[in-house]
């Protein structure tokens, strides 16, 4: 059951990695089309093009990490990693390159992506660290025990 777990676990973060490629080039070819049209190779309007693609690929790592939460590997960790780093250098890179348009809504959605980039990195290092390290494990089951005591 354990190498089921993981190897589903691998497929759901490559399926999130191919979606998070096929977005970026989409996105790609947006910018590169002429400035009347920006237009990708999808027909989508970019919130739904980010929802479908970007949000699948977030929800597709979280789920893979529940999954695969107390099972030992590395690839997993690499690839959470991965699908963080390319989510955080993606909107980056959009940001950096701007469209002259400064609103809230903007400015919302490059800070709340850049979050959950970054979620999937520290997903990554969580996993790295609850699956190496026997006192890391002892440190988050205090954490949790202390978070479950907690009246609000």
């Amino acid at each position: 059951m354990k190498i089921m777990k993981t190897k589903i676990s691998i497929i759901l973060l490559c399926i999130s990695i191919a979606l998070l490629i096929i977005y970026g080039i989409d996105v790609a070819y947006s910018n590169l089309s002429p400035a009347n049209v920006h237009q990708g190779f999808l027909k989508m309007s970019e919130a739904a093009r980010g929802s479908a693609f970007g949000g699948g690929a977030v929800i597709l790592s979280i789920v893979a990490f529940a999954i695969s939460f107390k099972e030992k590997s590395n690839m997993i960790v690499v690839l959470l990693i991965v699908n963080g780093a390319i989510i955080v250098a993606g909107i980056a890179a959009v940001a950096v390159q701007g469209t002259g348009e400064s609103s809230r809504n903007t400015t919302a959605t490059i800070y709340g992506t850049m979050g959950l980039g970054i979620l999937l990195i520290l997903l990554g290092i969580v996993k790295y660290l609850f699956c190496r390290n026997k006192v890391a494990r002892k440190v988050w089951s205090i954490v949790i025990f202390l978070n479950s005591n907690l009246e609000i």
